[in-house]
């Protein structure tokens, strides 16, 4: 907010500056021609600007900001300095994140576009000016569910910003954490033949980011900046895990599309052929932040063998996941509050991965086309046995699909099994109500 107020406050400053000269020649002159009026509850001085409150005299402090006090401000400059204005893209920004607010997303792209068009005229093809609007304008295509024009203005923003940044600044290795985590959420909002892609740039970015960080922090690979970065790698490569299982061996791709990303592919498939062992590399690294700069009463250490117990299941290693298990349940036994953690994170059985924010199978579309209640048990292998349904409440009568998919998914997902005194044990029936 206070860059917007800042932003805002460029441009009366130019015009106040032009209002005292017009002042100083005792002349009036008229509001230009096409400002928008302020409505009647707006404040205003002689000459027609937004008043100025003042708590004391050295702290000025603004009204916000609304569309007809930025579009005054636009149509201002231009009368007076032109359409291509220095600060121009500045106040079209403010507009801009002011209709973002009112959610009138196509008027905000519209504005943006228009910014990032004067950025680039005023500063140079690769300006810094353009990287806000940009951002903003990709955050308004996303509420608008355009995710190829917003992928589109990604991979631009994300080459400005190295030209301006550098490849190993701590301005880009923000900007690639950004950008990795806005490709791993457009990978579940979207799905196509090309959802490859964005497996390979999260881990890529990723990559980078870790890299970036390991070379500037004094501790080196063992920084807690690294747990966020890390702990999305973790995340990717689960999904590379399940794509792999469920893309019958490939992006399955043909003709020209193909050919366009045949380079693409072979990093993939280098990249899926290392998943497995890449995924217990990202646990290590994560065990070796927490041993560094956690106490000896901290469980986070431990959970990093629950954690790699879960790899080892998803990938169906039992006998490593029951290891990794047991050597959890052994660390946890050590700490003041053993039963408190042997109970929270393995007293229970839990539905894999357990990450938080992963978006797994099993969360409730947006389109809800019934529900079904269900009930089951999760054996010491993890998988699920017993499986009824009590009751369906089907919202589309003539949809006998989905609760069937519903089902599948439930005999396919895969669970760490709860452990009692270190063995596997089967739970007890499981009571559920899904959407479907």
């Amino acid at each position: 907010m206070k860059s917007v107020i800042g932003q805002f406050w460029v441009g009366a400053t130019f015009a106040l500056c032009s209002v005292l000269a017009l002042s100083n020649e005792e002349t009036k002159s008229p509001a230009p021609a096409g400002i928008i009026e302020f409505p009647e509850n707006t404040k205003t001085d002689e000459f027609g600007n937004p008043e100025l409150i003042f708590q004391q005299q050295d702290a000025p402090v603004l009204v916000a900001p609304d569309t007809a006090s930025y579009q005054f401000y636009i149509t201002d400059l231009e009368s007076r300095f032109g359409p291509y204005a220095e600060g121009l893209s500045e106040q079209l920004l403010g507009l801009g994140v002011v209709y973002q607010d009112q959610e009138l997303h196509d008027a905000a792209i519209e504005v943006f576009k228009r910014g990032v068009h004067l950025a680039r005229i005023n500063s140079g093809l690769y300006g810094q000016d353009q990287i806000p609007l940009l951002q903003a304008m990709i955050g308004s295509l996303i509420a608008k569910g355009d995710f190829t024009t917003a992928n589109e203005r990604e991979i631009y923003l994300y080459r400005v910003q190295r030209k301006v940044y550098g490849p190993n600044s701590q301005l880009m290795t923000t900007a690639m954490l950004q950008r990795a985590e806005r490709e791993q959420r457009a990978f579940h909002q979207t799905a196509g033949e090309l959802s490859f892609l964005r497996l390979l740039t999260m881990g890529e970015l990723y990559g980078g980011v870790l890299h970036n960080i390991s070379l500037a922090e004094a501790e080196g690979s063992r920084s807690t900046r690294l747990i966020k970065p890390l702990m999305g790698l973790l995340e990717t490569q689960y999904l590379i895990a399940r794509y792999g299982a469920t893309s019958r061996g490939g992006s399955s791709m043909a003709g020209s599309v193909a050919d366009t990303h045949y380079a693409a592919e072979n990093r993939f498939a280098m990249m899926r052929s290392s998943n497995y062992k890449k995924g217990q590399a990202v646990i290590a690294a994560l065990r070796d932040v927490y041993d560094y700069n956690e106490d000896e009463q901290s469980p986070l250490s431990a959970k990093t063998w629950v954690m790699l117990g879960d790899w080892h299941l998803y990938h169906q290693k039992r006998d490593s996941a029951l290891t990794a298990y047991q050597k959890a349940w052994d660390e946890f036994a050590v700490l003041e509050n053993s039963s408190q953690y042997q109970a929270q994170f393995l007293g229970q059985s839990e539905l894999l991965p357990d990450i938080p924010g992963f978006a797994r199978d099993l969360v409730p579309p947006d389109v809800v086309k019934g529900y079904a209640e269900v009930s089951y048990t999760i054996s010491p292998s993890g998988r699920v046995r017993h499986l009824k349904v009590l009751k369906l409440e089907p919202v589309d009568e003539e949809d006998q699909r989905q609760p069937v998919r519903l089902l599948r998914r439930l005999k396919r997902s895969l669970h760490r099994p709860l452990l009692a005194e270190r063995v596997p044990t089967a739970t007890e029936t499981n009571y559920k109500r899904y959407a479907y």
